[in-house]
């Protein structure tokens, strides 16, 4: 079979009790039939509806959400970045939407100091709003000096780690490492020849045992970053034809189509997850576990309505989009529409269904009674088995 066909995923990762490197591929045409459900890899189930005092309308097109400490960070447009409380409680705003002096039209890339509670915002190509715990402007700082378009922001170890767009052709570095004053710490230039598109596809950066991980598009290997700063391979997504081109195309909407576009990668302990979208109009999110080199393929369509499916309380499939150590335990989270939930708890399938904590479906059909179908998003956290 032509390469081409195939969507490949070559994950390498090094064992920290051993030399030897662990290497596996991954045909996803393979996968049919080699389905889990939730209670293979949880134990637990959870809702906690987002407070109604705002109105949310963004489920599916855009996540932003971040966990620090015991806070929800969102962003919403023509909102802002929202902050709850674990139970879902709005607690604050963090600045002003408007063009004027300390505000931003778009907050979608942000970043929050998780010691101080401060939050980083980009605002336009490489400026960058600095936001008190509070919400209150604090100061700006610029990085037109380093060229190219942000992309991603995050903290790790109270510096501002900041990676840019690859695909056009100002960009000189794969990221930089800020103080909180906006001043250079550490830069690594870009590794793969200039080029420009005419699409809009970045990359993303997960937390994982106090190392901060980074993963592009347009570059094969996902590597870590150690407290030293130097940077380290983690695994390799190898590189085929199934991978977004380094050129401009003609149709963006059709001939991407063709092409695998990664939505989301992270880690948990047994597991290293990735989330693709539109490769041959499918969409896929793989779990690869790392001890014995099993994987399983979830398909999903465009409206984010698919997964694993739930025999925890018998409710909504499960499409993991984010993840959360919270007293130790690792969670998986998805944000879910009050009306999928309503329309699930209303189908005959649901009511036949027995699930392994019936407790639990009893819970959910209440949760989904108190709910309007315009409320607010609800989060899904699924509990992983130690």
């Amino acid at each position: 079979m032509k390469v081409k066909h195939l969507l490949i995923l070559i994950f390498l990762f090094s064992s920290c009790n051993s030399n030897r490197n662990v290497l596996s591929e991954y045909d996803p045409t393979s996968f049919s039939g080699n389905e889990i459900v939730l209670s293979d890899i949880a134990d637990d189930i959870r809702y906690v509806p987002l407070d109604d005092s705002i109105q949310l309308r963004e489920i599916n097109s855009n996540f932003n959400l971040k966990f620090i400490d015991d806070l929800i960070f969102k962003y919403e447009t023509d909102l802002g970045i929202l902050v709850f409380d674990m139970d879902g409680k709005l607690l604050r705003k963090i600045g002003k939407i408007g063009r004027g002096p300390g505000e931003y039209l778009h907050g979608s890339v942000f970043a929050v100091d998780p010691n101080h509670g401060t939050v980083y915002v980009k605002v336009g190509d490489s400026e960058i709003n600095v936001y008190s715990e509070t919400g209150a402007y604090q100061r700006s700082f610029s990085l037109h000096g380093y060229g190219g378009s942000v992309d991603v922001m995050e903290f790790y170890d109270s510096k501002l780690f900041v990676s840019y767009n690859l695909q056009y052709n100002d960009a000189k570095y794969e990221w930089i490492l800020l103080d909180t004053l906006g001043n250079l710490i550490k830069e690594k230039k870009r590794t793969i020849p200039q080029f420009t598109s005419n699409y809009l596809a970045g990359g993303g950066t997960y937390m994982f045992k106090g190392r901060l991980n980074y993963w592009n598009q347009f570059i094969d290997t996902v590597f870590s970053i150690l407290p030293d700063l130097t940077c380290k391979p983690a695994y390799l997504l190898k590189p085929g034809e199934y991978r977004l081109p380094k050129v401009k195309v003609a149709d963006p909407i059709r001939q991407l189509s063709q092409y695998m576009t990664i939505e989301e990668i992270f880690e948990t302990n047994r597991f290293i997850t990735l989330r693709y979208s539109f490769y041959k109009a499918k969409n896929g999110f793989i779990l690869f576990e790392k001890k014995n080199s099993k994987s399983v393929l979830i398909s999903w369509d465009p409206g984010k309505v698919g997964g694993i499916s739930n025999d925890l309380d018998g409710g909504l499939k499960f499409l993991p989009m984010s993840y959360l150590i919270e007293k130790n335990r690792e969670y998986l989270i998805e944000m879910i529409d009050p009306f999928q939930l309503k329309k699930r708890i209303a189908s005959s399938e649901f009511k036949i269904i027995a699930p392994v904590y019936p407790e639990k479906k009893k819970e959910l059909e209440k949760l989904a009674n108190s709910l309007k179908e315009t409320d607010n998003p609800v989060l899904m956290m699924v509990r992983l088995k130690r």
